[in-house]
């Protein structure tokens, strides 16, 4: 559906130009929500300003729906663009409409027909639970209704696409969620392939399918999201998911373990144990105390749930005979569960 070859990205700076996005390589699917994560600076609002040229690349090619959009004149640019909805970050309303009136301006602005645009603009505040609302001013609304108009907005010519920037960024968590279910909701009925720019690990778990991680203009880890969630390889990554699942042990936990170890001198190891879908379903710990005899302390985990399965990472102290110890982490790994031995705490 949509296609990034090579995109880089360059603005004229003071000491000379700023790389935003350096070879930018993305494949989306056809219907699936994509995320793209990273930090402030990283490229990301530049990134989805290419995907409909409002930013035009320095290089490299933006295909959507199997057209190349870098490639086309200005005037099929604009019809191409009508495919492409997007959703701001601070909801960009004009003041001076009603909340029907500035879903309605696509329209206006296209030539369709009064009559049409009224059943147009009623069925999307319909779907977006403001029909109520229509007579009403942005300055009498909500955050969290006014997204909800820019949303409406976005899809009043119908796209194939949507591009959500930074769109719940602004609102507070409870909004935050319900925004996130709306979007869920459209791509769902309509089909829609949605592509979210945001810095909040939380947006992506709640509804993207796969995301990218952006960092200083480069994709530096992609995938299905509960795996990266639960096998991040680069240190942004990690430090992008500790906000949910901390990457590292509290103090309280490794003060403990150097208690065990100072009581106790018998062999031990430290391990953290990364887990998602099937593997979290069986009694693996209890099967791997019983067939290797080991001793086995949980001093710290969570659990929690990416769009219905389950991922998780417990820290566990385990001792035993040497071999058992090992044949019990080669057990667990085999099972599919990510082992990784900390040993900084020593």
């Amino acid at each position: 559906m949509i296609e990034l070859q090579g995109i880089h990205q360059s603005y004229p700076g003071p000491g000379g130009p700023v790389e935003a996005l350096r070879g930018i390589d993305l494949k989306i699917k056809p219907g699936e929500i994509f995320g793209v994560i990273g930090k402030s600076g990283a490229g990301k609002s530049s990134l989805v300003r290419t995907i409909n040229l409002l930013n035009r690349p320095s290089a490299g090619k933006v295909i959507v729906g199997g057209q190349e959009l870098s490639a086309l004149p200005e005037r099929e640019l604009r019809a191409a663009r009508r495919q492409i909805g997007l959703v701001f970050q601070h909801f960009n309303l004009l003041s001076s409409r009603t909340v029907y009136g500035n879903v309605a301006l696509p329209l206006e602005l296209a030539g369709t027909r009064p009559d049409d645009i009224k059943k147009r603009v009623d069925d999307l505040l319909d779907l977006v639970g403001l029909s109520a609302l229509a007579d009403r001013y942005p300055a009498q609304i909500s955050g969290g209704q006014k997204q909800r108009v820019g949303i409406a907005r976005a899809l009043a010519s119908q796209p194939k696409v949507l591009l959500s920037d930074e769109a719940t960024s602004a609102l507070d968590p409870e909004t935050t969620r319900s925004i996130l279910a709306l979007l869920r909701q459209i791509n769902k009925d309509f089909g829609l392939t949605v592509v979210l720019i945001t810095h909040q690990m939380q947006v992506i778990k709640q509804i993207a399918d796969r995301v990218a991680v952006l960092d200083a203009g480069r994709v530096v880890e992609q995938g299905a999201v509960i795996d990266v969630f639960t096998h991040p390889r680069e240190a942004i990554t990690r430090s992008l998911i500790d906000d949910l699942m901390p990457q590292e042990l509290p103090e309280s936990v490794i003060a403990r373990i150097r208690y065990l170890m100072a009581v106790d001198p018998a062999p031990g190891r430290l391990l953290r144990l990364a887990f998602s879908g099937d593997e979290s379903e069986g009694p693996l710990l209890s099967d791997v105390i019983r067939r290797f005899g080991l001793d086995l302390n949980i001093l710290h985990g969570q659990v929690d749930e990416i769009q219905g399965r389950p991922f998780g990472s417990l820290a566990v102290f385990v001792r035993g005979a040497r071999d058992a110890l090992q044949a019990a982490v080669d057990h667990l790994r085999l099972a599919g569960v990510r082992v990784q031995e900390v040993n900084h705490v020593r």
